[in-house]
């Protein structure tokens, strides 16, 4: 068994927190079932995956994801019908959920539940039927949660598609006059996302929808202290990760309790907040309609991949043909139809063709081989530390990852001389050239090919994403601005020429938008580092990722000073305005203080006829 095997995983995250494998499993599948994944003889699908980590109060987005093709649809299908209601088009939502619930696949409980989560919203919108809605809800819960109570809720593991079917519930509830057994009900999922939910990755999804429905009856029962604590505490959870999600409407909420309140200064700040940001919203068409809408919408960064894309690429970047490839494992036609997606590899055959290749791969995959999900937490702490520049703290974090983490593991290798390189080079003890030199030797543990293959049309992990950006900076760095610039549009090049949406990419690709729009700018292609940008800002705000926008929305207002010196046109100095001041606001939002600061006094020295933000 592999070190970081998905069923050692969840065995080992199980025993850690004292949980029975009937608890765990209970309303998902058998125990002779989970038995078979602990053991490695079995592998979930997503959709199991998902609730098994998220009952276990763990972000599955720790891990990347191998789908075929069948399993992709389904993914996408649920994003189809979710979009459409997003966009108050029901009909459309009710066409797609009927494509939805007619494949085999979906006859499963977990599918059988999203359905009728689905056929709640829509007796409810098209119907308007609030009692055939809460049926749906209450059924939906019981096919996971047999006999559920309220009352009982931390005797329970819960998902977060059971935490939405509960907040649902509230919200028809509160819709009904209902409104103390909805309170009830809210007070008590909050209560267990504190209790039960340690990851804040995937808390963070779930817990700001609990206190958005929360703030309104608070808001009806005229309770402003409260609104505005749980507000504040909840937009710090948002934005301590990053997201952006429920914040538009926490920050609404929390303007009007303020209002009744005496601390004028906040309520100005966060009022400027709020305008921008729900400015930018509707600029860019995210502007959300009801509740329903802000339940639905989701922060995710989730890796996925698809197997013949995965496949095909990793046998390119390796040098062989479909014929050494497939030899004794399965005939040449057969490897073509697998790498077109017309056919799905059996396990046993996706395991002999990744083996073949030299590569350590399974269909779920750590970014580091570990059975520990602690050290992915650890590993999510170090990165934050870095990105607010706090590099002491972050080399205690790094040398404690050191010791847990076998080095014998390429993935492992990799990681560690990464960012032991990178602590080392931001604090100064080590010079350009030989932090580039870190970094490639990092890269080629698993990418044995740099240099030699292009990274256009191969297999590409987010943390070698991560990597070759790093390398690209430093080629910048170094003078080599061309080399830097090609590396950064072969990443976005890959990206894009993937059947995977980008959002299932949004870490990788985002950084390295972030890093080539300015240089671009500097290079004096101005309009394409502006494209780039308005790409980065809508794909943030489907991903529901909040950190980057400021820089976008900076990058974007010098981008068309830029355009407009060389133009000699004065007409777009009202949208140059308007970016960086939200790129200021929303960057104090955040608590980017550095990039706040920086605009702040870019704005004071340029712009000295307009008013200055705060």
């Amino acid at each position: 068994m592999r070190q970081n095997d998905i069923g050692k995983i969840i065995f080992t995250l199980r025993k850690h927190y004292n949980i029975s494998q009937e608890m765990l499993c209970s309303g998902l599948c058998s125990d002779a079932t989970l038995s078979r994944i602990e053991l490695g003889e079995r592998i979930p699908d997503k959709f199991l995956l998902d609730a098994l980590l998220q009952r276990l109060g763990k972000s599955p987005d720790k891990l990347e994801t191998i789908l075929s093709e069948r399993d992709y649809f389904l993914f996408e299908k649920r994003q189809a019908i979710e979009k459409a209601i997003f966009e108050h088009n029901f009909k459309l939502a009710k066409e797609e959920l009927i494509v939805y619930e007619g494949q085999k696949e979906c006859e499963d409980k977990l599918h059988q539940q999203y359905i009728y989560k689905i056929k709640s919203v829509l007796s409810d919108e098209l119907d308007h039927d609030t009692n055939k809605s809460i049926e749906y809800l209450l059924g939906a819960i019981n096919m996971t949660l047999l006999e559920f109570k309220i009352d009982n809720i931390l005797d329970y593991l819960l998902s977060i598609e059971e935490i939405y079917l509960l907040l649902m519930l509230a919200q028809a509830y509160s819709n009904t006059e209902k409104e103390r057994q909805a309170l009830k009900l809210l007070y008590n999922v909050i209560d267990y996302l504190d209790q039960k939910y340690s990851d804040e990755e995937e808390k963070v999804k779930v817990y700001p929808k609990a206190v958005y429905l929360l703030s309104k009856l608070l808001l009806q029962d005229e309770k402003y202290d409260e609104l505005v604590a749980v507000c504040l505490k909840t937009i710090d959870l948002i934005v301590s990760n990053g997201v952006i999600n429920c914040l538009s409407e926490l920050l609404q909420l929390c303007i009007i309790g303020l209002r009744h309140q005496n601390d004028q200064e906040l309520l100005k700040r966060i009022t400027c907040q709020f305008a921008s940001l729900n400015e930018l919203y509707k600029e860019y068409n995210f502007t959300t309609y009801n509740e329903t809408s802000t339940l639905l919408l989701e922060n995710t960064q989730s890796e996925l991949y698809l197997v013949n894309e995965f496949i095909k690429n990793c046998r390119i970047a390796n040098g062989l043909s479909q014929e050494t490839l497939s030899g004794d494992i399965c005939s040449p036609e057969t490897l073509s139809r697998i790498e077109s997606g017309k056919r799905a590899p059996s396990i046993k055959n996706f395991n002999s063709l990744i083996k073949r290749m030299g590569m350590n791969k399974d269909l779920y995959n750590s970014f580091i081989s570990t059975g520990n999900f602690e050290i992915f937490e650890k590993k999510r702490e170090l990165i934050k530390l870095i990105t607010l520049h706090h590099f002491g703290e972050a080399e205690e974090i790094f040398n404690e990852l050191v010791s847990e983490l076998k080095d014998s593991v390429p993935e492992n290798n990799q990681f560690l001389l990464q960012y032991r390189t990178l602590i080392d080079y931001r604090m100064k003890k080590l010079t350009t050239e030989e932090a580039l030199n870190g970094y490639e030797k990092a890269l080629r543990y698993t990418m044995k090919n740099y240099g030699i293959t292009s990274i256009k049309n191969i297999y590409i992990s987010r943390d070698q994403v991560l990597l070759i950006n790093l390398i690209a900076l430093t080629y910048y760095d170094l003078g080599f601005r061309e080399k830097a610039i090609e590396m950064l549009k072969d990443v976005i090049y890959n990206y894009e020429n993937s059947k995977v949406d980008e959002k299932y990419h949004s870490v990788g690709i985002l950084l390295v938008m972030s890093s080539l729009a300015p240089r671009l700018e500097v290079s004096g292609n101005p309009l394409l580092a502006n494209s780039i940008c308005d790409k980065a800002i809508n794909l943030s705000l489907r991903c529901g990722r909040g950190n980057m926008l400021p820089a976008f929305l900076g990058e974007k207002a010098c981008c068309l000073e830029l355009i407009d010196n060389i133009n000699k046109n004065e007409n777009n100095e009202k949208a140059r305005i308007k970016y960086f001041k939200q790129a200021f606001y929303i960057s104090d939002l955040m608590k980017d203080v550095a990039l706040r600061d920086t605009i702040q006094k870019y704005f004071s020295r340029n712009y000295k006829a307009y008013e200055k933000p705060l």
